[in-house]
């Protein structure tokens, strides 16, 4: 093992939600030298209305207050009063067909007031905070080459430049080509898979909506209006000036990968839509038919057994893609941008002495490992619960009727615990398992060399160590970290005897 080097190049391609957050929050940190590669010729104004719920307000600003504010700046939020209990609504379920139309099926709720904002606006805000020269436009990625730990990764575009880099991150979106190399090209889940839906997203002044659809029911953050056949989501963005409309139908015929876009068809939209309620009809009304919107296939992920190989990882959509049938999917790119954020930040600082003597290779991976093992259980069962929710919603789920009262039994709890993450604790999570394994990793070392029997647990000090009155924490029963950063202090304190007498 060696002493770390002065700085690490980081590359991310993909400059979506979480390739730009994860970028900003780099930035701060004088031992990382981060930049973007972007398949786009610019920040791409393409897309429509994103929510990204509590969870990942947090996230925000915990990599860098400064995301939040331009969040609050460009989101429109809810024009609701909170309830008695001080919740402000979120997502309205509403019958949109038979049996029961009309019928509100649930409400998700939160202390935090509900917000959404569009998507080009919110890319807006990030590349406001971006520093200059730090994204490089229209890379097309084409190859990855590891030749090496001695030696950077090698990137390969569509221009003919390569970049170097020490750590390689693919924000690259749903058809993702750094997830096809971190798996293998062959393996099932290195491709993304149809979901048989197609969404026609439409964004139409918020005046026209509240014009044809009446004031008051245009004013809720996101509400969804489900059927046999589709589902319509719906909410107010851009400070309320715009309204977004996400139809959604679904087909049997599979969808080629290179046409995953369409121009939709509104005599198919009306006919599919044909026995919803007379406000779903009118919402359909307002799809534009000049050829300005289209027709999105959904894509999802099977679930992969790992994020990373070597100093290569995914994030976002390239390692855990969601329908969008629960409004999680980007808050989770956010996450993950908080988590590698923080790790490689804090690990790969040079000016911070450590007991351990890694290589930058031997941390990068020991880095990406831990991202790893903590982000991927969470994301992908936010992606499965998502597609599980779509299937609810429209009457695919076995067992569960179209009935109002069966969804809304289904339905209860499925937001709470993706909403109320603790993102401290997620944060804190990975800085106690990168040292367990760091120290695990380090023992095993010496224990090889020393010919010191390798013990199956971290060894206990004699006694623990002596808190001042300020240091002693209150009273009542330790938590689970409390309990492992003891066992890592004692740990460490053992090892640095072991170091001392070999």
């Amino acid at each position: 093992m060696s002493s770390p080097s002065k700085s690490i190049n980081v590359a991310i391609v993909g400059g979506g939600f979480g390739g730009l957050a994860l970028l900003i929050g780099l930035q701060k940190y004088p031992h990382i030298n981060a930049q973007v590669y972007e398949s786009s010729p610019k920040t791409s104004d393409l897309g429509a209305g994103a929510v990204l719920g509590p969870n990942s307000q947090r996230a925000m600003s915990l990599i860098d207050p400064r995301i939040f504010e331009g969040f609050q700046k460009r989101a429109a939020f809810a024009v609701d009063e909170p309830d008695e209990n001080g919740l402000y609504p979120w997502i309205t379920v509403v019958k949109g067909e038979e049996p029961n139309i009309g019928e509100q099926v649930m409400q998700f709720k939160h202390k935090v007031k509900g917000s959404t904002i569009h998507r080009a606006h919110f890319l807006d805000e990030l590349a406001k905070l971006i520093e200059p020269g730090r994204i490089s436009f229209d890379k097309h990625l084409v190859e990855i080459q590891e030749n090496g730990e001695d030696k950077p990764v090698i990137l390969s575009f569509k221009d003919g430049t390569t970049a170097k880099a020490d750590v390689v991150i693919g924000a690259d979106g749903i058809h993702s080509r750094i997830r096809k190399y971190v798996l293998g090209p062959n393996h099932p889940a290195a491709e993304a898979t149809f979901t048989g839906a197609i969404i026609h997203r439409a964004v139409v002044p918020i005046q026209k909506a509240k014009d044809l659809l009446g004031e008051e029911n245009v004013k809720q953050d996101f509400t969804i209006r489900n059927g046999k056949d589709g589902l319509v989501f719906a909410f107010p963005m851009a400070n309320n000036t715009l309204y977004y409309l996400g139809v959604t139908t679904f087909r049997n015929e599979p969808v080629e990968r290179d046409q995953w876009i369409s121009s939709p068809n509104i005599t198919i939209l009306n006919e599919k839509f044909a026995t919803y309620s007379d406000f779903v009809r009118k919402q359909v009304s307002l799809v534009p038919n000049d050829g300005s919107t289209l027709g999105w296939s959904i894509w999802e992920m099977p679930p992969p057994p790992t994020y990373v190989k070597g100093r290569v990882v995914i994030m976002g959509d390239a390692a855990h893609a969601a329908t969008p049938f629960q409004g999680v999917g980007a808050s989770q790119a956010i996450e993950d941008a908080l988590v590698l954020e923080k790790l490689l930040g804090k690990y790969h600082d040079p000016t911070k002495k450590s007991i351990y003597r890694f290589s930058p290779v031997e941390t990068t991976k020991l880095v990406l490992e831990v991202y790893d093992t903590v982000r991927r259980f969470r994301s992908l069962k936010i992606a499965t619960k998502s597609s599980e929710t779509g299937r609810i919603l429209t009457g695919a789920e076995p067992g569960v009727s179209m009935n109002a009262a069966d969804i809304r039994d289904q339905m209860k709890g499925r937001q709470d615990w993706v909403w109320d993450c603790d993102q401290e604790g997620q944060v804190k999570d990975a800085y106690l398992l990168f040292e367990e394994r760091q120290f695990a990793a380090a023992r095993n070392e010496i224990s090889r060399n020393t010919g010191i029997q390798k013990a199956e647990k971290p060894p206990a000090a004699a006694s623990p160590p002596v808190a001042t009155e300020t240091e002693k924490p209150p009273m009542g029963k330790p938590s689970t970290r409390d309990a492992m950063r003891y066992m890592l202090y004692s740990s460490k304190t053992k090892f640095r005897t072991m170091l001392k007498s070999h």
